[in-house]
């Protein structure tokens, strides 16, 4: 039996709107599926399916040790990317994760 997962909506916040709470919501996903080992695994699906909360999960030690993990490694990676390739991808999260504009420019600053 598969287990229910919360939506996105749910990790929309003050200071994250729909399009992030979307993202990290992908992102949970993605750990869930084991993407990035079993101690990100379980920690994506006590996240997604409301066992634990977000901010709770991250205090967990071996949770946090695994991002932590994970983090310096994406870094290490990033890094390694020519940096115009840095620069594309950055522009692309920028428009993806960019508040829809209602008339006016809507500058974003990461």
């Amino acid at each position: 039996m598969s287990e229910q997962y919360v939506g996105f909506e749910e990790f929309v916040t003050r200071g994250r709107g729909a399009d992030r709470a979307r993202a990290l919501h992908g992102a949970l996903q993605k750990l869930a599926s084991g993407s990035a080992g079993a101690v990100l695994q379980e920690m994506a699906r006590d996240v997604l399916t409301g066992r634990v909360g977000l901010r709770d999960a991250v205090r967990v030690g071996a949770y946090a040790e695994a991002l932590g993990e994970g983090t310096r490694a994406l870094r290490a990676a990033w890094q390694a990317l020519p940096e115009e390739e840095r620069a594309r991808r950055l522009d692309e999260a920028r428009r993806a994760l960019a508040p829809p504009a209602s008339g006016r420019a809507a500058a974003h600053q990461f």
